[in-house]
């Protein structure tokens, strides 16, 4: 009987102790898959708020050259509002010790930036044209707003340990080359005036940038597969036609067409890490 209780008791502890550990493997699975969730939303986050802070610049350089047009303001409103409630939606993870300041950092660079930008457009729109000043202000908080967001994207992966599958990495700096040339395609055909504060006679030009794209886009066909790489190959053909434009951006304005396709491949690359 004695000999049965202390086999009962040492089951009891293995079994005890083989629950312990299940339970525990479960809870650690759990907060780490947790973790990681929070670092993809936070890198889904900041990646789309660089995308929409660019659509917004790119707006209004459109609007700018053409201050009649309800549609183009209507796009400027469009971007700001997204990247109000990205902003909205980041704030919910200030909790996040690592991450807090710079989601304040970026709130605050961004309302900067609003304002400017709302008080030029106000302008345009009470006296038809802009205080050059003010243009160059806006260009400048542009850049700076989505550097803040790029670094913030940096630390996210370098303090959570979490880091995207190289596709949807490889589409996310594809998309933003592809809004950054965009922006500064729109900035140089649409009015003297805004070619000049997009960008500086020290970073690259449209064409090389063009190029850069060209080789990112072929990296990321040949890692791709299935679904995934038939949404490549109608990027590529996307950007083939539009490939000779940023190319040669010194020799015809094309700029609605480049717009608009520029647009869908950003939107088409959006969408691969989801495939």
């Amino acid at each position: 009987m004695k000999l049965f209780a202390e086999y009962f008791t040492t089951t009891y502890r293995h079994l005890a102790n083989t629950l312990f550990s299940v339970v525990l493997l479960t809870f650690i699975t759990s907060a780490n898959a947790q973790e990681n969730e929070e670092a993809a939303n936070l890198l889904n986050g900041f990646h789309q708020a660089q995308i929409q802070s660019y659509f917004t610049i790119n707006a209004f350089y459109n609007f700018s050259a053409n201050d009649g047009d309800k549609a183009l303001l209507s796009d400027v409103n469009d971007a700001i509002n997204e990247v109000n409630s990205i902003l909205n939606g980041l704030e919910s993870y200030e909790s996040v010790d690592y991450v807090k300041e710079d989601i304040n950092a970026a709130t605050e660079k961004w309302q900067l930036y609003k304002s400017t930008l709302n008080t030029i457009i106000n302008d345009i729109l009470d006296q038809g044209y802009a205080d050059l000043r003010l243009m160059s202000d806006l260009a400048l908080q542009n850049q700076e707003f989505a550097s803040q967001l790029g670094a913030a994207y940096e630390k996210v992966e370098r303090e959570s340990g979490y880091k995207p599958d190289s596709l949807t990495s490889q589409s996310r700096t594809s998309a933003l080359l592809m809004a950054t040339m965009m922006t500064k395609y729109s900035a140089r055909t649409t009015s003297n005036v805004s070619q000049i504060f997009q960008g500086s006679t020290t970073e690259k030009t449209i064409d090389v940038l063009a190029l850069e794209l060209d080789q990112h886009l072929q990296e990321l066909l040949s890692n791709s597969s299935g679904e995934q790489k038939e949404v490549v190959s109608s990027v590529i053909t996307k950007w083939d036609f539009i490939k000779g434009s940023y190319i040669n951006y010194n020799e015809k304005n094309v700029n609605y067409v480049v717009n608009l396709y520029s647009k869908r491949i950003i939107d088409a690359l959006e969408s691969t890490s989801g495939l």
